[in-house]
């Protein structure tokens, strides 16, 4: 009864950095689903990577036990709290551009970190105005495009909001705050950024991004 009991209603910890950044998208979940949970604060100079599966940040304590992979966390919790695809044809679709969004997300979290001025970074040649605006301007932003374009709302699977649409919306949100005319050629990724930094569940985690209307292309 006790494990049954600890199944439907779980207890949880979600460990990070004092910054939080790499879990905001966790915490998000939370917010919307209205679940609660404890944020352990993890200093950098003094935790022990071996208390952490893959010995890596973020890890999620559910009933003591730990999970450590952000996507899989993700999943996790938007499969218990309907954040999930609808049907396992948009589950999948959901999952194929959040392995996408995520792995662009590695790729530039340097520059990332540069432009939002984030303590203790160190530049390198990823911090260039060259090589993160390209991948995003000449890959993932015209695919994120031509799918909200596609899609059957204003969401990118489905007719409500998923898990990715929050993760897309970390990754997206502070590029407009920090770097805004790098949107001017992705309007709908634009205003989708503004529908879930203006929602109501989630104010305060994300830039307020400012209503912006965008001229037709002919």
């Amino acid at each position: 009864m006790d494990t049954m009991h600890g199944f439907l209603v779980p207890t949880y910890t979600l460990h990070d950095f004092d910054d939080g950044e790499e879990c905001k998208v966790v915490r998000m979940i939370f917010q919307m689903s209205r679940v609660p949970y404890e944020f352990k604060h993890v200093h950098r100079d003094d935790y022990i990577l071996e208390d952490y599966p893959f010995y890596a940040l973020p890890t999620l304590e559910m009933n003591e036990r730990k999970y450590g992979s952000v996507l899989s966390i993700c999943r996790h919790l938007a499969w218990r709290y309907n954040l999930s695809g609808k049907t396992a044809y948009d589950d999948a679709q959901v999952d194929d551009i959040a392995e996408k969004v995520f792995e662009v997300r590695m790729k530039i979290k340097n520059w990332i970190d540069h432009i939002e001025h984030a303590a203790d970074h160190a530049c390198d040649e990823e911090c260039t105005e060259e090589i993160a605006p390209r991948i995003l301007t000449n890959t993932l932003f015209p695919c994120l495009e031509r799918m909200l374009k596609s899609a059957a709302s204003c969401w990118l699977v489905g007719h409500t909001m998923t898990w990715v649409d929050l993760l897309v919306a970390c990754l997206v949100n502070p590029i407009i705050y920090h770097r805004p005319k790098l949107l001017q050629d992705f309007p709908l990724l634009y205003l989708h950024n503004e529908k879930v930094a203006h929602h109501d569940d989630l104010v305060g985690f994300l830039y307020h991004v400012r209503t912006r209307k965008f001229q037709d292309k002919k």
